[in-house]
């Protein structure tokens, strides 16, 4: 076996080399430091026994459906399994370079891919992706799901490694739902719409016709519209957080106004309770300006559920370590510590014992937590149990 000298500081800028990938046609060429008396002595010395194992480890995958595949980071080559090969239209064990590869991607998964290799290379940690394979056949094309990590000896990057899977049926599922939920939500905010402007036009004219009885029917009519509506918000949302897909339609506004607006809104949708503001200037932030409503509504919701009728609801607006902060108080039943851990939690419903007639599927706290950290912010409660409770959401500014 042939020996390697160099510094310790050689071997680093040289493993940064070696772990970074290329463009699409090439790899940046290893620089090796050193003495080197043959060049293929860096290949990884696999014994009979290893190989072996290898082979072994390889036919049991290959019994369940799963490919798997190798890159060498001196011959610039991929290595697939017949299983793995059979994925990508190819017969056999293949051997083939980058280029081949990115061929076979859908250009959108081009980037997406060798960005996250990149990352896996420079952290030398475990990776995950899909690779959207183009297909002669079929509208929807051929989905893998991709596993990965850098392997290294001796402190040299060598070959990168993992498995390969067929997830098309699943993808397909998933691009059926998506369509039904997009669907759904189309179809059912345009009848709601009209339901509401028929609802509040009645309203407006038992007000003025001073007939108090029907007025307070339709606004109670309008409390189920908005009800409605959120609840599509809602389930669109934990739709596009399953498939790992939350979408954010960003622009830059004023914080505060989105929750002076918030609040006025809330005093026509509940006429009995009682509101209180506090927006000292204006904060700009960049954001999903809809997404960060759902989240206020869903505080406040929450807030005129559990308080009672004559209780305050107070919202507020400011800025705090230079972040800016939401904050919804309620003089409401309060949350026991134990409970405010699951808050924040899917499907999660802290039981009281007056909430009996309480409604919800556990989803508000929870769907606001994701639209919120997938801004980089957190969500949080301060609350005593008995006397009220403070939500709350940062965001950078």
């Amino acid at each position: 076996m042939a020996t390697l000298t160099a510094t310790p500081q050689q071997l680093t800028r040289a493993n940064l080399q070696i772990a970074a990938f290329g463009n699409a046609d090439n790899f940046i060429e290893p620089a090796f430091p050193g003495q080197v008396l043959n060049p293929y002595a860096f290949l990884v010395d696999i014994s009979e026994r290893v190989h072996t194992r290898e082979m072994a480890i390889t036919n049991v995958l290959a019994a369940a459906g799963i490919g798997m595949w190798s890159y060498s980071v001196y011959s610039k080559k991929f290595h697939l399994c017949p299983v793995a090969s059979g994925f990508l239209g190819m017969k056999g064990s293949s051997t083939f370079g980058l280029g081949v590869l990115m061929q076979k991607l859908v250009q959108w998964n081009q980037k997406h891919v060798l960005d996250t290799a990149k990352t896996a290379c420079r952290t030398q940690q475990e990776f995950e992706t899909e690779l959207h394979i183009n297909t002669a056949d079929g509208c929807y094309g051929r989905w893998l799901k991709i596993t990965g990590r850098l392997y290294c000896s001796d402190g040299l990057a060598m070959k990168m490694m993992g498995t390969m899977t067929d997830i098309t049926a699943a993808k397909q599922e998933e691009l059926r739902k998506n369509d039904l939920m997009a669907f759904l939500n189309h179809e059912l905010r345009t009848p709601l719409s009209t339901i509401k402007l028929y609802i509040q036009n009645t309203a407006r004219v038992a007000r003025m016709e001073n007939n108090k009885p029907l007025e307070d029917k339709m606004l109670k009519a309008d409390q189920q519209t908005v009800s409605m509506t959120q609840l599509i918000n809602n389930f669109l949302t934990l739709s596009q957080v399953q498939d790992s897909k939350l979408s954010l339609q960003q622009s830059r506004f004023n914080l505060a106004e989105l929750v002076e607006q918030v609040t006025a809104d809330m005093m026509v949708l509940y006429p009995d309770r009682k509101f209180k503001l506090k927006v000292s200037k204006a904060i700009w932030v960049t954001a999903d300006y809809d997404k960060l409503v759902q989240v206020l509504v869903n505080y406040v919701n929450n807030a005129v559920k559990f308080s009672s009728v004559k209780s305050v609801v107070t919202l507020s607006c400011g800025t705090v370590d230079g972040e800016a902060i939401v904050t919804v108080q309620d003089k409401g039943r309060g949350i026991k510590p134990a409970d405010q851990k699951l808050l924040f939690c899917r499907y999660s419903r802290i039981h009281h014992e007056n909430a009996a007639g309480t409604k919800g599927y556990g989803l508000g706290l929870y769907l606001s937590r994701e639209i919120v950290e997938s801004h980089g912010g957190e969500v949080g409660v301060n609350s005593e149990y008995g006397k009220g409770s403070v939500f709350y959401f940062r965001l950078p500014m």
